[in-house]
């Protein structure tokens, strides 16, 4: 899915389930993405009163997040809004910087601080446990799906699914399949 492109969802059971290769993948992502949200907690009031420019690590986690933040978003919750979370967020980010320039003499303060914590917590959180929960459940195609798969099971009303836009999971996912039905 490209990042202009409306959401495609497919018919449950068009896409199979991720083996255990994927399954390890997805693992392993999510705690990764657990990881970076525990980092985030830890160091919460250092990342919020620290200058941004001196703390290079967040913008390690700042332009991946930005950069998927539309994935997350759109096929997280089903909804097709485009590039428009990636938008707002950054155009949050600058507003947010320049007030506090304007009323602190800097944009690397506490209002914008708080807030880009608050969201790299929320990225981190929502995409860590996506991929945790798609790795148990064995979600078909893109882990964000996970949650509304898990809510679907138990009220008895299938979600529908999405391919994973993240190329190298998909080609896992379609190499197990292929080894399997080569067996």
């Amino acid at each position: 899915m490209r990042q202009s492109e409306p959401l495609e969802f497919v018919d449950i059971g068009t896409l199979h389930r991720p083996g255990p290769i994927g399954r390890l993948v997805r693992l392993l992502l999510g705690i990764a993405c657990l990881f970076a949200l525990y980092q985030l907690i830890i160091y919460r009031t250092t990342i919020v009163s620290t200058p941004i420019s001196v703390l290079p690590n967040i913008a390690l986690m700042l332009l991946p997040a930005i950069g998927i933040i539309n994935y997350v978003v759109n096929i997280g919750f089903g909804k097709s809004w485009g590039r428009w979370p990636g938008y707002l967020s950054v155009a949050a980010f600058a507003l947010l910087a320049l007030l506090a320039w304007w009323l602190h003499g800097t944009p690397d303060h506490q209002l914008l601080g708080w807030p880009l914590w608050l969201w790299m917590a929320y990225f981190y959180a929502h995409l860590g446990a996506s991929f945790v929960l798609s790795a148990v459940i064995a979600t078909p195609g893109c882990e964000m799906r996970s949650i509304p798969e898990l809510v679907g099971r138990l009220s008895e009303r299938p979600a529908l699914e999405h391919h994973c836009p993240v190329g190298f999971i998909s080609r896992i996912d379609q190499w197990e399949r292929d080894r399997q039905r080569n067996q």
